[in-house]
């Protein structure tokens, strides 16, 4: 289903955006009625709906649009909307699909962190979004934190992409998306933009945290996102949240990347403090209520 040229990907792999092809065009999974029914299915938290026709620049999000997902998805073409259909492996077909697309892609993915050594590790944390946009609808530029691979299933988008000028300036937007910011940025990164037109079979690979920005074509678009982590990539997340944790502590802790010793303690520290914390919200579920236990009390004292 996923043709990734082998030499090209591995250069590019965590690094740089690629074209990439697929053969899921005429998938019934990803026809418009499979579609709208999907919609209906998922929960409405997992339904994102935007106007389509928003700036480039939109820091903090757009509102988002009510009704039933349905029928914005079988209106796509003249509504207006840009939609996004949020953790579709939730539904046992979807799931199928994201693990056959992303086989194709395992060896490849595999063979690259394996030169990380103790981080060696095939895709996981496995996630499937779809995109539906109007007419020349406009996605704000962005980043996003998983490996992406983003493939066109019907009309025609550009997807644009714009790295960073240097480190300092990936690092600074990193740290505010972990300090509490939109994954949305407030300006177009200064490096030099590369334009991906993509047709339906055609699609590209994006690395984590990759400014990008996407222009809809003339007719309705529909895209699947296939994203996952990697070892190494999750242990990039881990110690910016922990970093997140610091600097509310008035720290000022390293980056990512400088200290592997320090990159360990910390994404060990985070993992625990994340165990504490759900299995403190467990027993706190558990724990009858104060109110409960007080009219329980009085009633045994009644008796």
């Amino acid at each position: 289903m996923l043709d990734v040229d082998p030499a090209l990907f591995r250069q590019a792999f965590a690094h740089r955006p690629m074209a990439v092809a697929h053969t899921l065009t005429d998938h019934p999974l990803l026809r418009l009625d499979a579609l709208a029914e999907l919609a209906d299915a998922l929960p409405p938290k997992d339904v994102e709906r935007h106007d389509a026709h928003l700036p480039l620049v939109v820091p903090g999000g757009a509102p988002n649009l009510a009704g039933r997902p349905s029928e914005s998805v079988l209106g796509i073409e003249d509504n207006g909307q840009w939609m996004v259909l949020w953790y579709i492996e939730q539904v046992p077909e979807y799931k199928a699909l994201l693990d056959e697309v992303l086989s194709d892609a395992e060896s490849h993915i595999a063979a690259h962190d394996r030169a990380d050594g103790d981080l060696a590790m095939s895709p996981r944390r496995r996630e499937a979004f779809l995109f539906l946009s109007a007419p020349d609808a406009v996605t704000p530029i962005h980043f996003d934190p998983e490996q992406n691979f983003l493939l066109q299933v019907r009309g025609v988008k550009d997807m644009n992409t714009c790295p960073f000028t240097d480190s300092e300036a990936a690092r600074h937007a990193v740290e505010r998306y972990y300090d509490g910011g939109h994954r949305n940025l407030a300006d177009v990164p200064g490096g030099e933009t590369t334009t991906f037109r993509m047709q339906p079979g055609e699609g590209v690979y994006v690395p984590p945290f990759h400014p990008h920005w996407v222009r809809n074509g003339p007719r309705a678009s529909i895209s699947l996102s296939i994203t996952f982590r990697t070892r190494a990539s999750e242990q990039f997340e881990r110690v910016h949240q922990m970093n997140a944790r610091l600097r509310r502590m008035h720290l000022s802790p390293k980056p990512p990347g400088v200290s592997a010793r320090d990159d360990r303690a910390k994404e060990a520290a985070h993992l625990l403090l994340s165990r504490s914390r759900r299995l403190l919200q467990r027993r706190s579920a558990l724990r009858p209520s104060r109110a409960l236990r007080t009219s329980g009390t009085t009633a045994r004292r009644a008796a």
